[in-house]
């Protein structure tokens, strides 16, 4: 006698991916009144959904601002995306993340600064060559903003890499 499995839920592209993220990342508020996103803890694919989420962290604890990143990105590069009359692959999203990584950066020094303060494991560059060669190096503004730009960038192709992955062979 054979016992019944549960099928294994799967995505069928980047787009779908994309879609289930971004619908299970929800608002919620905290007792003093602030509101966060969170994965939804009966989501569909929860545990891969909160592996990509994790990846998209790097190397930072759990924080409000990577929560709402991820779910802007999802967002984001789903409207890159559509219409197509075909799915898109993933090196055709990658096509597309510097300008999405760019339109989603504070550009205002304020809020790059406060954001590069926040966690002072974000003040180094992982590609100083691509982010900050040609900014002067006494404009500490621009280099939070270029440095938040790069930061982006790796989250969105953390995101994109985690769900291709995800895709049946």
């Amino acid at each position: 006698m054979t016992t019944p499995t549960a099928p294994i839920p799967a995505i069928s592209s980047i787009e779908a991916g994309l879609t289930l993220l971004a619908s299970s990342l929800v608002l919620a508020t905290r007792t003093d009144g602030t509101e966060y996103r969170m994965l939804r803890e009966d989501c569909p694919m929860h545990d891969d959904l909160q592996n990509i989420i994790r990846d998209a962290h790097s190397d930072e604890l759990p924080n409000d601002w990577r929560y709402g990143m991820v779910h802007t990105l999802a967002h984001a590069l789903l409207e890159y995306s559509q219409p197509s009359p075909t799915p898109w692959t993933l090196e055709d999203f990658q096509d597309v993340v510097g300008e999405v990584a760019e339109l989603h950066t504070d550009h205002a020094y304020s809020r790059a600064l406060a954001w590069l303060a926040g966690d002072m494991n974000r003040c180094h560059f992982d590609d100083v060559e691509t982010y900050a060669s040609d900014c002067s190096g006494n404009d500490l503004g621009q280099l939070a903003i270029r440095r938040q730009l790069e930061e982006v960038t790796l989250m969105a192709n953390a995101i994109l890499q985690g769900l291709d992955a995800l895709l049946p062979a």
